[in-house]
């Protein structure tokens, strides 16, 4: 997870002008988060009036499953079971399978009904895709490399060049904080997690001043990054604790559907409303990213949009430049000796 935040601020330049037209796109991801995180919670507290042996701060949980997937589920649900609240991760990892599924399941209805109502700006019939959009063997002519070389080979490889990249990203981070605990002692509290997303943060305009941002490969980073997180919820899946799930399933199925459905409802009404150019991929992108992840967004706009002309990934740049900080802490200033009374801690937190 450490390596996936180092690559969220790398290549990503923003500017007045870009926020002010993708600002839509921005609020509606940090209002999903924050809904999803007092919503969620209160739920959590409300099931456990009733039922008293649930898991306590379980309904957090909810937040990093469906905005944040299976990384953040499983980051967050490790800092739970560390405070005493058993079966977080395994709670986390099934909140985020469920997530993912809504996101797909509706997200393709919604793509089916966006097209018929003539509201995607790019494609009228998805049915037509080519056949390996779906399945099968990319043709020759459309394979792409994930990644291109920066500097020689002789000295290094380029996914262990780019990975010293994100690697020193975090350095720097790490020694920001160590160098501002001595003065704000707070700041102990921020989750490792966040360094290298401050390192990178510093680190990609810095390169740019001095004129050495060619040494990056955003493409490559990208692929690192997504390794990770297919590694994550590969060990995260392997592992859940099923007996447990199976005791909670009901709990977490009513989680899911208020805050997937909340989720949904917002969302489309937000971008409807506004109307802003090409609103429908904006939908979707959100509605992926809020209850899968990014990967599940990029799925459903490609199904409207399969040559990439849309301005999400423009928008996704700004937002995760801008914002992505912010619903990327929100552990951080909660000491883990306070998790395990969830409904004072709770109530604290909101």
């Amino acid at each position: 997870m450490k390596i996936i935040m180092s690559a969220i601020p790398i290549g990503v330049a923003i500017t007045g002008k870009r926020i002010a037209q993708h600002m839509d796109f921005a609020c509606a991801n940090v209002f999903l988060f924050g809904m999803q995180m007092i919503v969620g919670t209160l739920i959590g507290v409300f099931c456990m009036g009733l039922w008293p042996g649930l898991p306590e701060g379980w309904g957090l949980l909810g937040v990093f499953s469906y905005f944040g997937s299976h990384g953040s589920a499983g980051s967050a649900g490790a800092i739970l079971q560390d405070a005493g609240v058993t079966g977080a991760v395994d709670i986390g990892m099934v909140m985020a399978t469920i997530g993912v599924l809504v996101s797909m399941v509706v997200g393709m209805i919604m793509v089916n009904i966006g097209v018929r109502k003539g509201w995607a700006a790019f494609v009228k019939e998805p049915t037509k895709q080519p056949r390996e959009f779906y399945k099968g063997v990319l043709p020759k002519e459309k394979q792409e490399a994930i990644g291109y070389t920066t500097t020689t080979t002789t000295s290094v490889t380029q996914i262990a060049f780019q990975l010293a990249i994100l690697l020193l990203c975090y350095t720097l981070g790490e020694w920001i904080f160590k160098f501002l605990i001595q003065f704000i002692p707070v700041l102990s509290k921020v989750s490792s997690m966040l360094y290298g997303l401050i390192g990178g943060m510093i680190l990609w305009p810095l390169l740019g001043m001095v004129k050495c941002d060619g040494y990056v490969d955003k493409k490559t980073i990208s692929s690192i990054s997504s390794f990770c997180l297919e590694l994550m919820i590969l060990a995260a899946c392997a592992t859940l604790n099923l007996s447990l799930i199976g005791t909670y399933m009901v709990h977490i199925l009513l989680h899911a559907v208020i805050c997937c459905g909340l989720t949904l409802v917002f969302t489309f009404f937000w971008f409807k409303k506004i109307h802003n150019p090409e609103w429908f991929e904006k939908f979707l992108m959100v509605v992926g990213m809020s209850t899968g992840s990014n990967a599940q967004g990029y799925a459903l706009v490609r199904a409207i949009d399969p040559h990439g002309e849309s301005c999400i990934y423009e928008a996704l740049g700004v937002y995760k430049r801008s914002f992505s900080g912010i619903t990327s802490s929100s552990l951080w200033c909660a000491p883990p000796s306070c998790i395990p009374c969830c409904p004072r801690w709770a109530s604290a937190r909101l």
